[in-house]
């Protein structure tokens, strides 16, 4: 399997095409911006603002350099079954120094809104500490392609990762896997379908119903019950995204993939309300958003159609099969879901159960990636043998 060097090259026409796009944006009118609270969306005024600077000051050649120069990527073949092979994007970045410490090989798999540049934060922590890094994009996801029919399951998934690391880049000897959002779901299908080659599994999110042999008087601590009123308020009022997605993926990206500022704005609701209150630049909102907008957002969207929440939640191969090899869970108080560890260890080998009460959400790798980065380390280096 050929192995080719990748850089992100955006067209000339494709920057004049979204300049065109930019200069035509209509906004709607305000309603009442004073008392419009951010679980409702976002503020007609931060939609104007992040407009001006999209237009004004955001350079995407600066960003396009910054990734290209900080990523080490390529792209290969991946053939899987009952499918027609993929080409997958990845980043491969290996330690700098000469360490004594043997290396390890370390696959991070990004979820929705995210992409690939979620690793950018972590990168140095993890090279510095002797992990050679591998962080695909996601099947239809930035520069992967899309599988050709429908059915593509996270054990697809799984699968082509497996295959990325294993026979594509040689890592014989096994590797460990580190998953957020869609990548939590996909690390537990590598554990499960790969344990004599997935050798440990950290995740920062952890989805499932309340077990229902669980003990009828459980006592929480303090902070789980703050886990689980998080788990009660995103289910309660923020998975309507989701539903679309998973009813009407094509309906919304044609709607978004002709307005910029319509995808940023589907984007940015929640990277505002998954996060501990990330200080989220112009810049970095318009970016991540680029990276769904320029391919076109459909495909990712179409992911939730091939895994609907009710098959993530009792269907799907994490939601039937346990977990046998090592798992850690990091738990950040703003994430959307993550289970008591009396919940956890009904489903994986829970090694490792950490609470982050002084704060982090759903993107932990960019909100808290020193932390991240040296817990995700200190497990793996803990259970490599």
């Amino acid at each position: 399997m050929s192995v080719k060097p990748f850089k992100v090259d955006i067209s000339d026409a494709e920057l004049i095409h979204l300049s065109k796009k930019l200069a035509l944006t209509r906004l709607p009118i305000s309603l009442n911006n004073a008392q419009w609270p951010e679980t409702n969306g976002v503020t007609v005024r931060k939609m104007a603002e992040i407009l001006s600077h999209w237009q004004n000051a955001y350079s995407w050649r600066d960003e396009e350099a910054k990734i290209n120069a900080s990523l080490p990527q390529y792209t290969t073949r991946i053939s899987v079954k009952d499918f027609a092979p993929l080409d997958i994007h990845f980043v491969h970045s290996n330690p700098s120094s000469s360490d004594s410490k043997p290396t390890i090989p370390l696959l991070f798999i990004h979820g929705w809104p995210g992409s690939f540049i979620e690793v950018m934060k972590i990168l140095p922590t993890l090279n510095d500490n002797g992990f050679n890094v591998v962080a695909p994009s996601l099947p239809g996801y930035g520069f992967s392609s899309y599988p050709d029919k429908a059915g593509f399951k996270h054990d697809h998934h799984a699968e082509v990762f497996h295959k990325l690391m294993h026979d594509v880049l040689g890592y014989k000897n096994g590797y460990v896997v580190q998953g957020g959002d869609w990548g939590h779901y996909i690390a537990r299908c590598m554990g499960i379908l790969y344990p004599e080659h997935c050798r440990a599994v950290h995740l920062n999110m952890f989805v499932m119903p309340e077990p229902p042999d669980l003990a009828s008087k459980v006592e929480y601590t303090p902070f789980e019950r703050v886990l689980l009123e998080r788990a009660d308020w995103f289910r309660n009022t923020q998975c309507a995204y989701g539903m679309i997605q998973s009813t009407k993926p094509l309906t919304l990206a044609i709607a978004l993939h002709d307005s910029p500022l319509g995808m940023l704005a589907w984007m940015a609701d929640k990277l505002f309300c998954w996060t501990d209150e990330y200080p989220w630049t112009p810049t970095e909102i318009i970016t991540w958003t680029l990276l769904h907008y320029f391919p076109g957002p459909a495909t990712g969207f179409d992911m939730y159609r091939q895994q609907p929440g009710n098959e993530c939640l009792e269907d799907g191969l994490a939601a039937r099969e346990y977990c046998k090899v090592p798992t850690a869970v990091s738990a950040f108080p703003k994430e959307l879901e993550v289970r008591p560890a009396s919940w956890c260890k009904k489903r994986v080998n829970l090694a490792q159960w950490v609470g982050h009460e002084d704060g982090g959400g759903h993107f932990a790798a960019w909100e808290r990636p020193k932390v991240l980065a040296e817990e995700m380390a200190q497990f793996y280096r803990g259970v490599w043998q």
